[in-house]
């Protein structure tokens, strides 16, 4: 096997790998969008008639799903063009892959920081409080607030403190074990000792953010060597074709 066709084979693997990564951030961009909406359909929307602000934990999911959508772009040219041996494709090619390696620094750079700030903590807090709040006299949102704390294993905004000055009970989505059967007909212990889901969901939040910003600079090392590997044979057909030429010009072969 030549080194050409080597280094061909090796970029064949390495955008499949970029594909895969760019597919499971588009789709964990997307899977965070639909559990932030969730989260904030549970606002009363009357008291953010006049609040136009951009919260952090509204822009990241964007962010994943827009540079999920172009590494999969990306990594199909990169495939086309060592698959056609086109120099086009893969100047292209390379070019994109510094453009998202660029990306993913300042993305993962903004996420490291803000991701902590205390605006997400805010923005994050204050729609949970203003979901239970809003449940106490809306039944729908009542139902929606207990499948989030049953999906993330938490009790009311605070703690399960913050049923006892409206309710006589917990309600059942706060007294699910790990087995999912209902304990606080017996003991209150499980609801008691579970956080409240303003401190669940933000801690969450930030741990899904750091994951994919984590991600995202592990896998830029394998973009840097896939930019020094298709430089490699862009450079490789650059010889082929002046070579060619200069035989078409001048002499023939004995």
């Amino acid at each position: 096997m030549g080194k050409d066709e080597l280094i061909k084979n090796v970029l064949y693997v390495m955008n499949i790998i970029y594909a895969v990564f760019g597919l499971v951030t588009a789709a964990t961009g997307i899977w965070f969008f639909v559990q932030l909406t969730e989260f904030v359909a549970l606002r009363n929307s009357n008291h953010y008639l006049l609040d136009y602000r951009i919260y952090w934990p509204q822009v990241a999911p964007w962010l994943f799903i827009l540079l999920g959508l172009f590494i999969i772009m990306v990594a199909f040219c990169g495939w086309c063009g060592a698959n056609r041996e086109s120099r086009g494709m893969l100047g292209i090619y390379g070019l994109f892959l510094i453009l998202i390696v660029v990306g993913q620094l300042i993305a993962a750079t903004l996420i490291f920081v803000y991701v902590d700030g205390e605006d997400t903590d805010r923005f994050i807090k204050d729609t949970v409080y203003d979901g239970y709040y809003n449940s106490q006299s809306n039944p729908d949102v009542f139902k929606s607030f207990g499948r989030i704390e049953r999906k993330l294993r938490c009790c009311g905004a605070n703690d399960a403190r913050d049923y006892r000055s409206w309710r006589n009970d917990l309600p059942l989505t706060c007294c699910l074990d790990s087995y999912y059967r209902a304990t606080c007909e017996f003991t209150d212990k499980e609801a008691n000792e579970r956080l409240g889901c303003a401190k669940v969901a933000s801690v969450y939040t930030k741990i899904i953010s750091s994951s994919v910003a984590g991600a995202s600079l592990l896998i830029s090392l394998l973009e840097i060597c896939g930019i020094v590997l298709a430089w490699k044979l862009f450079h490789s057909l650059r010889e082929v074709e002046h070579y060619i030429t200069e035989r078409k010009e001048g002499e023939t072969e004995c």
